[in-house]
């Protein structure tokens, strides 16, 4: 930041007072209380704010940052600009890393998952969907109970065996 931008200091009564940044910096070495006032830039200037509003900013940048890492990992695009006159009438280019039959069967195999699940009773239903889609470990489960550990895991072991049976069919 240059010594000349403005800065902007709250007051007591809530005001703001525009400053240098070369004189904020001056303060700060002078007063202990200025070390610890927290700034956001806001339109090339500096704004004091308080601790809450100071993190909640940065949270905010640095999750920015952290989504534009991803879009550009992953290579993503908006679907406005499929809508963009840039674009109309352009192809839009196909995975050929998708294998679309092995995603159907996978999409089938789900479904007939689902179907297996609704034959189980309550009890079994629960257990497997606290261990599988709640993603709880075995000792967490059997603690919520109040049920031995070995237990939860044989009955894990024969509701597995009878949705592989299920399946078979």
């Amino acid at each position: 930041m240059e010594h000349n931008s403005k800065c902007f200091i709250k007051l007591k009564n809530g005001t703001y007072k525009e400053i240098t940044y070369k004189e904020l910096q001056n303060r700060r070495k002078r007063y202990i209380t200025y070390k610890d006032k927290k700034f956001i830039p806001v339109q090339e200037c500096l704004l004091e704010v308080s601790f809450d509003k100071y993190k909640e900013f940065y949270k905010d940048v640095e999750r920015n940052k952290y989504i534009k890492k991803l879009k550009k990992k992953y290579k993503v695009f908006s679907i406005e600009k499929l809508q963009d006159e840039d674009f109309k009438g352009k192809d839009v280019l196909t995975d050929t890393n998708v294998d679309i039959e092995l995603e159907f069967e996978r999409r089938e195999e789900i479904e007939q998952l689902k179907k297996a699940l609704l034959e189980l009773n309550a009890e079994d239903y629960n257990l497997i969907k606290a261990l599988f889609f709640e993603e709880k470990t075995i000792r967490e489960y059997a603690e919520t109970l109040d049920i031995p550990f070995t237990t939860i895991q044989s009955r894990k072991t024969k509701i597995l065996n009878k949705l592989k049976k299920i399946l078979k069919n």
